[in-house]
């Protein structure tokens, strides 16, 4: 770890002021979780990602649904998961929904110009936003597949409700 010379003070409560520079640098926002921990005399800060630990079940959610279903899904958080290609950048400012969010005739690939139809199943835990599923189509979604990724965007955010 790299040492910045930025030296700061505990107020009263013990809190600590994170520079903005770093926070910018690391995207912690306010509200965000960080988990601290004690290593060798010195204290680790490190952004908290619920479901960072928890990334392969998710791939394997994504293609279970993708063989289940024939259509291509996906999971967006800070990266996407379920596809090697890679994603226009819109797809990830249009993923950051708080309820089921459908979409026609979007380009979804950078590297491909067809347009998708689907839908986005946000996973929210806690009021926080952490991921959605991505269903994508050539052609309009059936009410079951919306339904059956639903169940599986919901499933995981009531796994880490508390």
């Amino acid at each position: 770890m790299k040492a910045t010379g930025i030296i700061r003070r505990l107020d009263d409560l013990g809190r600590l002021v994170i520079p903005k520079e770093i926070r910018k640098q690391y995207r912690l926002k306010e509200g965000d979780s960080i988990e601290f921990y004690i290593e060798n005399d010195k204290i680790i800060l490190q952004k908290y990602e619920l479901l960072d630990k928890h990334m392969r079940e998710i791939q394997d959610m994504c293609e279970t649904l993708q063989s289940v279903l024939n259509k291509k899904v996906l999971f967006i958080k800070d990266e996407v998961t379920g596809t090697q290609q890679p994603c226009a950048k819109s797809l990830f400012s249009h993923a950051v929904v708080y309820r089921d969010t459908p979409f026609t005739k979007e380009k979804i690939f950078e590297n491909d110009a067809s347009l998708y139809d689907g839908c986005f199943f946000p996973v929210v835990v806690e009021s926080y936003w952490q991921g959605s599923f991505v269903l994508l189509s050539n052609e309009p979604v059936d009410v079951k597949e919306n339904r059956c990724v639903a169940a599986f965007a919901q499933l995981l955010s009531r796994k880490y409700e508390v």
